[in-house]
């Protein structure tokens, strides 16, 4: 046998291998926020861009609220406001990581260096069940329940709210956008 031909059966045991991981096994690392999927969210953005479209006249308070009487500029500042915020959303979510952890903690770090601890279980029908750990009195307790669509070795991708307000969070495994990165400088 080759050495191409050995190499080539090597890679093929390792990906099958992985395949072969549960999601209790591939779950546990480190994930990137990738990005964040809202339908509601983006037809309420569309919504709103278009009542902004409507406006003929603005009043005194509108005028205080962004500095102007040009129904124009008033038009393009909302806008603007509207394109601003999902920016610093996106920019929120792929400054976000989660890791699972063996011992069945989740731990939630943001940009800001906010940090949370949770309690999970994932259960056989890949629902991955969240608890809060030292809630301050007064505080709900509750258990919260995450639909996994999607897991593998370098990707997830969660589906959280319910009826009409679904979002999905797709998440790739931390260090990934690395690995990529140096290989594309390698090929220069």
């Amino acid at each position: 046998m080759t050495r191409k031909n050995r190499l080539f059966v090597a890679g093929s045991c390792l990906l099958l291998l992985a395949a072969c991981q549960s999601p209790k096994d591939q779950i546990v690392r480190k994930w990137q926020i990738d990005s964040f999927e809202s339908p509601f969210r983006d037809s309420m953005a569309k919504v709103q861009e278009h009542s902004i479209d409507t406006i003929t006249v603005v009043d005194s308070n509108m005028a205080m609220y962004v500095g102007t009487f040009n129904v124009d500029s008033f038009k393009m500042l909302l806008k603007k406001q509207i394109k601003q915020q999902k920016e610093e959303y996106e920019k929120a979510a792929k400054e976000s990581t989660l890791t699972f952890t063996k011992d069945g903690f989740m731990i939630n770090e943001e940009g800001s260096g906010r940090k949370d601890s949770l309690k999970y279980t994932l259960t056989d029908d890949k629902k991955l069940v969240v608890t809060p750990i030292n809630v301050p009195a007064g505080m709900p307790n509750k258990p919260d329940t995450i639909n996994i669509e999607k897991i593998s070795a370098s990707e997830m991708r969660f589906k959280v709210g319910k009826e009409k307000q679904i979002m999905y969070i797709n998440l790739k495994a931390a260090g990934e956008n690395k690995v990529a990165e140096k290989k594309a400088e390698e090929k220069k």
